[in-house]
């Protein structure tokens, strides 16, 4: 189903357009895009696929991807580290949550909230901060390519606490909410 005729003039002047160029991009005459865009005409549904699916792609390439919205640097904590040295991690590095690496591999998540979990299961932080990673680490993140759009990030970080980039089977950055938020507040 196409989007109204109504937007094609909006459409057109968000990608900052002239009717020329939009002509010269997709094979539809200047004057049809003008007489469509004054109400004057209704174009054939091929010239208006032609144009809509022009704005489609135009959108797709515009769209953010994971590779820019990532954080380079991936802090993480080991399987057989002690929850106290995570929960260390995580105060000096100012996150609440840290994938469990081993051996290069993605194998889980430690979080603040697991973490205070835990101490309230056992009723005493000193035995808490005692315990090793691995028997305490919930599930691993998931991973994505870099070039896995805004949307599907957005998607995975509505249940997820990250996301985490990978290249050629390697971890190379991870995402979570707010890079996303931030990435919002850096674009114009």
């Amino acid at each position: 189903m196409l989007p109204e005729l109504s937007e094609l003039k909006r459409k057109r002047q968000a990608f900052d357009l002239t009717q020329i160029e939009l002509a010269q991009k997709t094979g539809v005459s200047q004057s049809l895009i003008a007489k469509t865009e004054a109400g004057r005409i209704i174009p054939g549904y091929a010239n208006a696929k032609k144009l809509f699916d022009f704005f489609e792609s135009l959108h797709h390439e515009s769209e953010l991807r994971a590779h820019q919205l990532m954080a380079h640097k991936v802090l993480s904590a080991r399987p057989d580290s002690t929850l106290k040295d995570a929960t260390r991690a995580m105060e000096k590095n100012a996150v609440s949550q840290l994938p469990v690496i081993e051996e290069g591999k993605n194998i889980g998540t430690i979080s603040e909230k697991l973490v205070l979990d835990k101490m309230n299961e056992v009723n005493d932080p000193t035995k808490a901060g005692k315990l090793i990673v691995r028997d305490v680490m919930g599930e691993a993140m998931p991973v994505i390519m870099g070039d896995s759009s805004f949307r599907a990030v957005s998607a995975l970080l509505e249940n997820n606490a990250g996301v985490l980039v990978a290249r050629k089977g390697k971890i190379v950055g991870i995402i979570t909410k707010s890079d996303l938020l931030n990435s919002m507040l850096k674009r114009k």
